[in-house]
């Protein structure tokens, strides 16, 4: 019984660690768009036209990856 309280308790830490990481990882992708984005409206007109020769596709390319919700999915990817 004890074995099985302390399993099921690293198991909950386990899954309380997982969802932190993935809040975060969260966290960092909203930072990182904001940034581009913040820094493609402080560029001139020129400037950005420049840079839109060079990156024709301004996007995140994360945002279409499917990320995983939990432990299950995370181990299935």
């Amino acid at each position: 019984l004890v074995s099985l309280l302390v399993n099921q308790g690293r198991a909950s830490d386990n899954q309380r660690l997982f969802n932190n990481a993935v809040i975060r990882v969260q966290h960092l992708h909203q930072l990182a768009a904001k940034m581009i984005n913040d820094f493609e409206d402080s560029l001139l007109p020129e400037e950005r036209r420049q840079l839109s020769k060079i990156f024709p596709l301004s996007f995140c390319n994360s945002d279409y990856i499917e990320a995983p919700t939990g432990k299950d999915e995370a181990q299935k990817s």
